[in-house]
């Protein structure tokens, strides 16, 4: 792995566009727990996965710049988004268990999670080699 520029470039952009799908997934939730009654737990299974969503849109195409195979690279895309979510749950779990802070341990799964996730889609979901 090198770190040039177009890398690191890549690698902020990944960052602003997590945060901007996370920020989408929220609106999503608060819209439909609070203005359509939803279920929280209904209502979090939809709104992550209309960030999974937006952030494959915004990545592939502006990005990653990869728009051939979408439903290839989706479906990678897709899968890494899931395995983030088991990963930031057992980091949650852990860190419960050994009596770490639920905060800290919060913002150390997001970003060891969007550090692990950008690898495996920059590999798997964006990658040259198909």
């Amino acid at each position: 792995m090198k770190l040039d520029k177009a890398f690191l470039r890549t690698l902020f952009f990944y960052g602003i566009i997590g945060a901007i799908s996370a920020g989408f997934d929220t609106a999503v939730f608060a819209v439909l727990v609070n203005a359509l009654h939803f279920n929280e737990f209904v209502s979090n299974v939809i709104s992550v996965h209309c960030g999974i969503f937006l952030s494959f849109f915004l990545n592939s195409r502006y990005n990653f710049r990869k728009t051939d195979q979408l439903k290839t690279r989706f479906a990678a895309f897709y899968l890494t988004g899931l395995f983030g979510l088991g990963l930031s749950s057992l980091i949650l779990f852990l860190g419960q268990r050994i009596g770490a802070d639920i905060l800290l341990t919060k913002m150390f799964s997001v970003v060891f999670v969007a550090l692990v996730q950008f690898f495996i889609n920059r590999a798997a979901a964006f990658g040259d080699k198909r």
